[in-house]
């Protein structure tokens, strides 16, 4: 893409200036890819504005829909010369994730066919520039463009971002304001590249918990936790990644324990807890539970003395868990382990596989063929395993900061599995397992082997 910050380059259209911010030329592509891509940004705001929840289209008939724009729209092309075409129109009220600080924003989408052009206009409806939410780009108004060439010895059609400043610069008067510009021209040029070809998300969102129940959850318990932990954090690990993503994972848990009418409080054990951040929010969101890790950590200390978490190696093939879901979040090597145990154990489970482990502890490679990663095969794998112990299968991709966010879980048995097949794999199992060892002892190891050494060097000089 091309960026117009230093130069101010502006194009008149409709009896108005506008600023050109961006620009990027596009091959082989045709107005209704960008059509399609406008079509499915207005239907969902969201898409490319993260502070906004979700989308509201008014109805047309409404009084609302109806209101005009206190910022005039501006698109007079009497006696311009430019022939236009209205395409649609559609009036939506932008709802923002922080719904008790930030305001709703209504906002008209217009879509104009200008001689060679097609611009997507976005107005907001407010009454003056002052009540435009921080959210929002600061300008009267600001539009998509794709122009056709008029060239025929260069067929590449034009994508702009254009605005109708406030003032003189100020869309583009911050870096903050320049990497939003950035960002939107280069995702509509990939999903209008990606329009032509047709692409298909390969992932489920929000199979077994909706976006908006989910969503309202994660903006619930990020404002009570988020800012505590990402502020006092005692590891050497990024605190805003671990931080948000624990966060996430125990609004999706809290969100799917709900929906069970029956036990709206179910107990729980997360196999493989690391910093235990995960059953310090369950805790603090009343659900009783603990965790299971190897070693203990520094932020361990930092809980409260009802968060309950152990530190011990587990032997798999001997554990029995007494509670109603067992949770397994990149458990690594007792990954393969988990549906067996909730076989065993009669409990549920959700997994979040990681690295791919057999039942020995070790790592596994197993075969992919084009077009698969071993991610997926290894998920696959996990599936299969959890169908064997009797599970019905369900799978969701978790919006989590990681690109190992797909959850396994197992909270019906669909078939019955008898005790001598459950014992049989567990004994297959049992043979080749071997724990991994501890990283405070492989900690100790390597100080002993560097004294050693240090030592031998010492000795070899007075020599």
């Amino acid at each position: 893409p091309t960026y117009h910050w230093d130069s101010t380059r502006e194009v008149e259209l409709a009896r108005n200036t506008w600023r050109v911010l961006a620009s990027a030329e596009i091959e082989d592509s045709e107005d209704t890819h960008f059509l399609d891509v406008v079509g499915k940004w207005t239907r969902s705001a969201e898409t490319i504005i993260p502070p906004v929840d979700h989308t509201q289209i008014l109805d047309p008939s409404s009084t609302e829909a109806q209101h005009p724009s206190g910022i005039d729209d501006g698109w007079d092309c009497s006696n311009t010369g430019e022939t236009v075409v209205e395409i649609s129109r559609v009036r939506r009220v932008l709802v923002p994730k922080r719904k008790g600080k930030d305001p709703l924003l209504t906002e008209d989408v217009v879509v104009n066919r200008i001689d060679h052009g097609i611009y997507a206009r976005f107005i907001p409806v407010v009454a003056s520039a002052n009540d435009i939410p921080f959210y929002y780009p600061q300008v009267r108004e600001y539009a998509f463009g794709y122009i056709e060439s008029e060239d025929k010895d260069h067929a590449a059609s034009t994508l702009v971002i254009l605005a109708r400043e406030l003032s003189p610069g100020s869309a583009v008067a911050t870096k903050k304001q320049q990497m939003i510009w950035q960002d939107l021209i280069k995702r509509l040029f990939k999903w209008t590249v990606t329009e032509r070809f047709g692409y298909q998300k390969r992932v489920a969102l929000d199979v077994m918990v909706d976006y908006e129940t989910y969503t309202a959850k994660y903006q619930e318990l990020k404002a009570k936790y988020a800012a505590f932990w990402v502020e006092n954090w005692p590891e050497q690990t990024d605190p805003r990644k671990f931080v948000y993503e624990d966060i996430a994972i125990a609004s999706w848990m809290v969100c799917l324990w709900q929906q069970d009418s029956e036990n709206l409080r179910p107990t729980f054990v997360d196999l493989g807890c690391g910093n235990g951040l995960l059953v310090d929010l369950l805790t603090a969101e009343g659900y009783v539970g603990y965790g299971v890790d190897q070693c203990s950590r520094k932020v361990w200390s930092h809980y409260g003395q009802a968060v309950d978490l152990r530190a011990q190696t587990l032997e798999p093939y001997e554990y029995i868990a007494d509670v109603d879901w067992i949770i397994g979040n990149h458990a690594d090597e007792l990954v393969p382990w988990i549906p067996v145990i909730a076989a065993r154990s009669k409990a549920k489970f959700v997994l979040i596989p990681c690295c791919p482990h057999d039942f020995s502890g070790r790592r596994m490679t197993l075969p992919t063929v084009a077009g698969q990663s071993k991610y997926h095969v290894y998920s696959t794998y996990i599936c299969d395993l959890a169908k064997n112990c009797g599970f019905e299968v369900e799978k969701e991709y978790l919006r989590i900061p990681s690109t190992k966010n797909l959850a396994i879980v197992g909270r019906r048995r669909v078939a019955e599995v008898s005790q001598s097949d459950i014992d049989a794999m567990i004994q297959a199992g049992k043979q080749d397992f071997v724990a991994r060892v501890p990283d405070s002892v492989k900690n100790e190891m390597r100080l002993a082997k560097a004294q050693a050494r240090k030592q031998h060097d010492n000795e070899e000089s007075f020599q």
